[in-house]
């Protein structure tokens, strides 16, 4: 929508004094952009509808109309005013320090170079700010500073620069450079430039990373200054994983999986089934374990704060097609932020899923979702994206996906469970039938309608997580490629060390009379009958035989 041209200029906030206090929070006009932002809550508010036709004929300026979230609004008025500040501050109208912040910025610059570091990054948290140095392929941390020293940092560091916009705007990604005479001294000859908001972003949280080129001449003379370095800040806490429901072989897989250097880590499932969960306690464990490499994830919402992340929040999306866009967009600007490792909220289309790869392709280490139901259907998912750019021949590849986790939640039972009925009609006769072929019944047991007192009725104690893990190899994407998905399944799930599925675990779970057996069904899948299970291993076991036999023939018949 736009508003007509007339003549006069009114000033914002004269505009906005035409609504009272409350439904001035609603609104925000940018003068700069010439944009109105309103709350979409409050789209045809004929008080609203008022106030626009009034300005339209009291203003001269062309505005056009956005609507979006209230919590996305109330940011970008955050971000106004904090540009504000800065603009003040930065003219000497108010708050002394940017001639000092502008002194901080150079020695900062000079100090990395004699340091040799590739690059500076410095994260704006929510009550501080942290200075990283690369050095060596290993992040450091050299000094904190309070927010007000941090924000004037960024601000002068950026307005250093010679190609880049010439507004400081915190609420956007912008890329900047800085050459020339603000080098002089610092034994640099170029550095590159990337910030902008990160979580929180309500709260000033931000991010700006510095790639440092040397210059032709070496770094500067003398020892390097003397600095505190120090290890980044880890994680605390205990690893949950073993609390879950993953046993000790499927963490000792996932460990291994998350400890490659790069490549892709899929974990798969419907929404609710804990994925963010693990990857989670994943993200964790690396902060841990690699506390020198930097992690950073692309959410919708950010679900788990990761103080030693940091963390693109998807925003100012109100359709699914918007927030697709956003999420490419912050992939791909990812990517220049000098991450080691990367956690995707989800690969929700073809150039997400593009990006993901190529990230895992070029040293990345990277972890996301995928909505599908079985884990072996990962190629067939991404090949329904676009059948030509995600062709099995791109995405059956071991060095790339390294591994895919399928998993779902089910209910733990209370103790005031009661015995199961074996002809229990929630899941009828054939499901009966095939969930008491597995073994002996008698401790199964099922939720009690009513619940008890410690339970509230519900007749659940906790959940847990039922997950099947797999760890690829050249032998299982050879067999997707050549005799397709049901025949790798089939041959992988053949393996000695291969895990069970997720239907086989939840059924030993329920023998022992931890979950209910109708909970299988409606949480995971149909239970199939133990015979027809393992005549699909001695299927699968034939043909792997069967192939090794081939091509050691073959093998020794190139060696003759």
């Amino acid at each position: 929508m736009i508003f007509p041209k007339r003549s006069g200029r009114h000033a914002n906030d004269r505009s906005l004094l035409q609504l009272n206090a409350e439904q001035q929070k609603h609104l925000f006009v940018d003068d700069a952009s010439e944009t109105i932002y309103m709350d979409a809550a409050r789209r045809g508010d004929p008080s609203f509808v008022t106030w626009l036709d009034w300005h339209s004929r009291h203003t001269g300026r062309f505005f056009a109309l956005s609507y979006e979230a209230y919590p996305d609004l109330q940011q970008r008025r955050e971000a106004a005013r904090r540009h504000a500040r800065v603009t003040q501050s930065d003219t000497g109208q108010s708050e002394p320090g940017g001639e000092s912040a502008r002194a901080k910025a150079l020695e900062l610059l000079k100090t990395a170079a004699a340091l040799r570091a590739s690059d500076i990054h410095v994260i704006r948290r929510m009550d501080h700010t942290e200075i990283y140095l690369r050095i060596k392929k290993n992040r450091v941390l050299m000094e904190d500073l309070s927010p007000k020293a941090g924000d004037e940092l960024l601000v002068a560091m950026y307005r250093l620069g010679s190609s880049q916009d010439s507004t400081y705007k915190p609420g956007e990604t912008q890329d900047g450079g800085i050459s020339g005479q603000n080098l002089d001294g610092t034994g640099l000859e170029n550095t590159r430039i990337v910030r902008g908001p990160a979580y929180p972003a309500m709260n000033d949280g931000g991010f700006m990373m510095l790639r440092l080129q040397p210059s032709a001449t070496g770094r500067i003379q003398g020892s390097p200054p003397a600095v505190s370095l120090r290890q980044p800040r880890q994680p605390g806490g205990e690893f949950m994983l073993p609390k879950y429901g993953f046993d000790e072989k499927q963490i000792r897989k996932l460990l291994y999986i998350a400890s490659n250097p790069s490549g892709l880590l899929l974990l798969t499932g419907p929404t609710g089934s804990g994925k963010t969960t693990t990857i989670f306690e994943l993200a964790q464990w690396l902060g841990r374990t690699k506390p020198n490499k930097l992690l950073i994830t692309i959410e919708q919402p950010v679900e788990y704060p990761m103080p030693w992340a940091v963390q693109l929040e998807v925003s100012n999306a109100l359709t699914t097609e918007e927030a697709g866009r956003r999420f490419r967009e912050l992939l791909r600007y990812s990517l220049r932020m000098d991450p080691d490792m990367l956690m995707i909220g989800e690969i929700r289309d073809v150039e997400v899923a593009l990006a993901a790869i190529d990230a895992a392709q070029t040293g990345h280490f990277v972890m996301s979702t995928l909505h599908i139901e079985d884990p072996f259907d990962y190629a067939l998912r991404l090949e329904n994206m676009d059948n030509q750019r995600l062709a099995y021949r791109v995405t059956c590849n071991s060095t790339v996906i390294r591994g895919v986790v399928a998993q779902r939640l089910v209910p733990i039972l209370c103790s005031c469970a009661i015995p199961w009925p074996a002809e229990d009609e929630r899941m009828g006769p054939q499901a009966c039938e095939a969930f008491m072929s597995w073994g002996a019944h008698d401790r199964a047991r099922m939720r009690k309608p009513d619940g008890c007192p410690k339970c509230k009725g519900t007749g659940v104690a906790d959940l847990i997580a039922v997950a099947e893990i797999v760890q690829t190899d050249e032998e299982l994407m050879n067999d997707i490629v050549t005799s397709g998905v049901a025949v790798a399944r089939r041959r992988y799930r053949s393996r000695p060390d291969a895990d069970p599925s997720m239907v086989e675990r939840a059924v030993r779970l329920a023998l022992e009379g931890r979950i209910d057996p109708a909970s299988i069904i409606s949480e995971i899948a149909q239970i199939p009958f133990r015979d027809q299970v393992e005549l699909d291993r001695l299927r699968g076991k034939a043909e792997r035989e069967a192939a090794r036999r081939k091509a050691n023939a073959i093998l020794g018949e190139s060696n003759a």
